[in-house]
């Protein structure tokens, strides 16, 4: 997996995709707003046409993704299918992810993790496993 290094146009995230997974990155204290989740959505789209890939995201310590932005990203959210890793050291982020789980119980796949590694093997899993789908279709 590539090292991450920090954005390059100033952005507070960071998107590539890599072994068949979208790899997300939230950088450490940024602020997530309405405009940067519409681009984020939109790169994704654009990365998987087919609206199936994994997204295993970074939350780095510190971000902050406003009220507006969180609806917006439920939302779509709700009618796509990426299944969804997230990774975080920080254990109130991870808190929150399992909050926001039993809240708004996602109708795709969704973890939060403590590790990267782990995160990343589910999401590949998750891959594998929509990939079987397919050829049984």
């Amino acid at each position: 997996m590539l090292q991450w290094e920090a954005p390059a146009f100033e952005s507070p995230f960071e998107l590539w995709r890599e072994d068949g997974v979208l790899h997300l990155v939230l950088a450490k204290g940024g602020r997530m707003r309405v405009a940067h989740m519409k681009e984020i959505l939109r790169l994704i789209a654009a990365l998987d046409r087919g609206g199936r890939v994994p997204v295993m995201v970074d939350y780095a310590a510190g971000v902050v993704v406003e009220d507006d932005a969180r609806k917006l990203l439920t939302r779509v959210c709700r009618r796509q299918g990426h299944p969804l890793a997230v990774y975080s050291t920080d254990r109130e982020c991870r808190n929150q992810l399992e909050m926001f789980r039993q809240v708004h119980k996602p109708a795709f796949p969704f973890r939060a993790f403590e590790r990267r590694e782990e995160a990343f093997r589910w999401a590949r899993e998750r891959r594998q496993l929509s990939a079987l789908k397919s050829e049984r279709q």
